[in-house]
């Protein structure tokens, strides 16, 4: 007779054990802190289920469940997104396998057997796997391997203590690989050459992009380990992998010298996926002697889907202005227009005199009372403030650098820090390594500012890891040069320290260009991307399937887009109206919101809440247009479906559009009614419509396809019952 399977569906504050199953919780919150709605932001408890039926250890979050293979050295073997679209993310488990000198495979896979245990850790739940690296008949090699998964809000942070016999020769150290389902093809990656291998000093390691290929070459085949590396079904969902704090354990640890690996990103057949390798050191005609144990520290971050479309966020921002602060009627102007966030971004000496933010200090102005009015009357119509904080810089002027810059900076190989310089001689700040006591005396910096000042919260600069090789950031001995490390660890830390600060229904804005990361823009309410790094747009646009991946993403956030680093100020404001077209059919806004952008995106009003919808991009298979350039998107709701359907052209262009009911979002066994909607200021009443609509042939729009007039770099509404 099988054993039952328990299920504990209370909340209680106990320990998991072997013979049956404990659900694990956080810290409670006080009747003050509980959210009126949780939103994905705020950490929330993990549910542990055992099955020794079926010999799964299940950890589930509303947005996101992973389960471990107990009948294979308790390996991660599941990741599945509520709100995902794939079943599971992984078609082959995680695994950790060792060659060694003659040829001989050994795996975690292959444990049929390991221990396994769990246990709370405050709002964290820890789970130990401890077993043995056997072949595929299940032979012994004498490797131990402890696995340790720290389970936190939205990733996972893993350590892999790796323990071998003595005198152990190997051909290849290969801590990590799977396979991953293929709609994951698209990609991102941090390049891990340092400046050994002749990356620039200071280097920012922005993100190379692209998408596996089936048949084709490998995306990713290098000798270093990557920092970080992000495969997505984009607009949809993503999974990403990343290294911890400490570069050496990847590109020292074994022979003590860098490149000598092979990291991999390929399409696999057998079975079909992507396949993903990270190999610290791989050498098929020569073996290396090990050390006696081997540690190798990584994450698994996933984006937090909240299975909902999100209101297009409209922001602005203000500054000291010359000395003459935003007025309030051009608050109440935001506010009437549609602007929800604002921030104080005021970190350089644009105006030449001398009256702004020097990071690291406070107070920064002479009349902190006429910025607390700013603020004030920001709350009174209906706007949320935040304020400039730069993760990486520090200002020159400030007692906190002249006693602690060398501490605290970011330095290269010579031991120099860097310094931001604009316009000649004017400095935003130099760079620091929050593998530092620079991490504390920011979050100061922050405290200070949340307590002394009513805003809502922050607005994240530099929110990006990177690298350093200041000597007193690592454990080493007086005179030994730094390894090189970067702080990624403390950036986490930042990241769930402040959502924790600003509350669950505070403000955190994050600025990731080039470098996105899910486990960091979980804990944000929105992001900022797009600056930089993809070229300006040439005379007409590109099309929809050129823009960049961190457009949109998987649209687990509102983004805003930044138009300034592809479009030239004096570029005509058709350009501008293209871009934000563009942001639209993608589910995005453009970033501080443009005039183009108000009146394009008032198409969307007769949708009324669009958060009871679900939204699918350009990218959907439910309406097909053509038609000179063109593209669609989807704000679905039970009963009924509204259709965006956009012309990219110069030109007033007859699109021809074709609905598969069944496709969308929610789906709809048949359309009885198509109507054609008006741009409004206001939202569709229920169950009516406008006289001003115009009613269409259902029956043709979802058998041969009718065509719709839309104007140039604009957008009509459809909408479908």
């Amino acid at each position: 007779m099988k054993k039952p399977r328990h299920v504990v569906t209370a909340i209680l504050p106990a320990w998991f054990r072997d013979s049956g199953i404990v659900v694990l919780c956080a810290l409670p919150l006080t009747a003050k802190e509980l959210p009126q709605a949780t939103a994905s932001t705020w950490p929330q408890p993990y549910s542990v289920e055992r099955d020794d039926v079926n010999q799964a250890l299940t950890l589930r979050t509303p947005y996101y469940t992973i389960k471990q293979n107990l009948k294979q050295g308790g390996a991660i073997s599941s990741i599945r997104l509520t709100y995902g679209k794939a079943p599971n993310l992984l078609v082959r488990p995680f695994e950790t396998r060792i060659q060694d000198a003659s040829g001989e495979v050994y795996a975690d896979l292959n444990d049929p057997t390991p221990h396994v245990t769990a246990r709370q850790d405050g709002s964290n739940v820890v789970v130990t796997a401890e077993g043995e690296l056997r072949d595929s008949q299940g032979g012994q090699s004498g490797i131990r391997i402890k696995t340790v998964y720290d389970y936190r809000w939205g990733y996972v942070k893993i350590q892999k203590q790796i323990t071998f016999p003595k005198n152990f020769r190997a051909k290849e150290i290969c801590p990590v690989s799977a396979v991953l389902t293929p709609t994951l093809s698209a990609y991102g990656y941090r390049d891990g050459r340092m400046e050994e291998e002749g990356a620039p000093p200071f280097s920012f390691n922005a993100g190379h992009w692209g998408k596996v290929t089936p048949g084709g070459a490998a995306a990713i085949d290098t000798p270093y380990v990557p920092r970080y590396a992000m495969f997505v079904n984009p607009g949809r969902e993503g999974l990403e992998w990343f290294v911890s704090d400490d570069l050496a354990q990847w590109d020292l640890q074994v022979s003590g010298r860098r490149g000598l690996g092979r990291s991999l990103l390929r399409a696999d057949t057998n079975p079909a996926g992507i396949a993903f390798t990270v190999s610290p050191y791989k050498n098929e005609r020569s073996a290396v002697h090990v050390p006696a144990t081997l540690t190798y520290d990584y994450y698994l971050g996933v984006p937090l889907l909240e299975g909902h479309a999100f209101k297009p966020w409209f922001h602005a921002s203000f500054n000291r202005n010359r000395g003459e602060w935003v007025s309030a009627e051009q608050i109440q102007r935001w506010a009437a227009s549609g602007i929800q966030t604002v921030h104080c971004h005021n970190d350089g000496d644009y105006y030449g005199d001398g009256l702004f933010w020097r990071d690291g200090s406070y107070p920064p102005y002479p009349d902190m009372d006429k910025y607390d009015k700013v603020i004030d009357q920001c709350h009174k119509d209906g706007i949320l403030v935040g304020t400039y904080f730069s993760n990486k810089e520090l200002h020159p002027s400030t007692a906190a650098f002249k006693e602690h810059g060398v501490e605290w900076g970011r330095m290269d190989r010579k031991g120099e820090l860097r310094h931001n310089i604009f316009r000649g001689k004017s400095e935003f700040g130099a760079q620091m390594c929050l593998r530092s006591g620079w991490l504390d005396y920011l979050k100061f910096c922050v405290n200070r500012v949340l307590t002394h000042n009513p805003l809502d919260g922050v607005y994240y600069d530099w929110n990006v890891a990177l690298v350093c090789y200041n000597p007193r950031h690592e454990h080493l001995k007086p005179g030994q040069p730094a390894a090189g490390h970067w702080d990624i660890d403390e950036l986490l830390n930042l990241m769930e320290w402040t959502r924790r600060r600003v509350g669950p229904h505070g403000l955190i804005i994050v600025h990731d260009t080039m470098t996105p990361m899910f486990a960091t823009e979980n804990f944000a309410n929105y992001v900022v991307a797009n600056e930089w790094g993809y070229g300006k747009w040439p005379a007409k646009g590109p099309n929809l399937d050129q823009l960049p991946l961190e457009w949109s993403l998987v649209n687990a956030r509102p983004r805003g887009v930044i138009s300034y680093g592809q479009i030239n100020a004096n570029a005509p404001r058709s350009l501008f109206r293209l871009f934000a077209l563009e942001a639209l059919l993608a589910g995005v806004t453009p970033w501080p919101a443009s005039p183009e952008t108000f009146d394009l995106y008032k198409v969307l009003k007769p949708i009324g809440a669009l958060e009871t919808c679900r939204f699918a991009d350009w990218r959907n298979r439910a309406v097909i247009v053509s038609g000179g350039r063109c593209g669609s998107a989807i704000y679905s709701r039970p009963g009924e479906s509204w259709l965006l359907v956009g012309n990219l052209d110069e030109t007033t262009h007859d699109i021809h559009c074709f609905l598969h009911p069944d496709k969308l979002p929610y789906p709809l066994s048949s359309v009885t009614s198509a109507a054609l909607f008006p741009t409004s200021d206001s939202p569709a009443k229920a169950g009516e419509e406008p006289e001003s609509s115009v009613h269409l042939d259902a029956q043709r729009l979802t058998t041969s396809g009718l065509a719709v007039s839309v104007p140039p770099h604009s957008a009509v509404l459809l909408r479908v019952r």
